[in-house]
C-alpha cells in the first residue's frame, strides 16, 4: 500500500507537466491573396485560426497580464504580416504568421490555419494548415 508521501510526489510529477495553448479563432480580414487573374486586386475574406502551445500548465504568478503570454500578440501577429505586401499563396502568409508567433521564447509550437471563405461557387472552403515546433 501506497502511503501519502508516495501519493503526493506521484501528484507532483502527473500535475508538473502539461501545456497551455493560447489562440485565436475566425479572425476574418479583407485580403488580396491568389494566383489567379480574377483574385488579384480583389480582396477577398480569409479567415484565420491560430493556435500556441506553452509547456506547462501552472496558474500564473499572479493575476497581472505580465505573468503569462499575452494573446493579443497573436492579433498582432496577423495583422502584421498583412501590412508587409502582396503575396500569392496562403502557405506564404501562414509562414509569415508563424514567424511571429514563434517569437516568444515561452512558445513550444504554433499552428495557423487559414481559409478562404468565397472562394468557390459551391459549398465548401479552401486553405491550409500549418504547423511549427522548436
Amino acid at each position: 500500500m501506497e502511503n501519502d508521501s508516495d501519493i503526493s510526489q506521484d501528484k507532483e510529477m502527473v500535475f508538473s507537466s502539461g501545456q497551455t495553448s493560447v489562440f485565436l479563432r475566425d479572425l476574418i480580414r479583407e485580403v488580396d491573396i491568389g494566383i489567379h487573374d480574377h483574385e488579384i486586386g480583389h480582396p477577398q475574406s480569409i479567415r484565420f485560426d491560430l493556435e500556441v502551445t506553452i509547456d506547462g500548465s501552472e496558474a500564473p504568478i499572479s493575476d497581472e497580464i505580465t505573468h503569462v503570454l499575452n494573446y493579443e500578440y497573436l492579433l498582432e501577429s496577423v495583422e502584421k504580416s498583412l501590412t508587409e505586401g502582396r503575396v500569392s499563396l496562403l502557405e506564404s502568409l501562414g509562414s509569415r504568421i508563424l514567424e511571429k508567433m514563434m517569437a516568444p521564447s515561452q512558445v513550444s509550437s504554433a499552428k495557423i490555419q487559414i481559409t478562404k471563405l468565397e472562394i468557390l461557387k459551391e459549398n465548401g472552403t479552401l486553405g491550409c494548415r500549418m504547423t511549427r515546433t522548436r
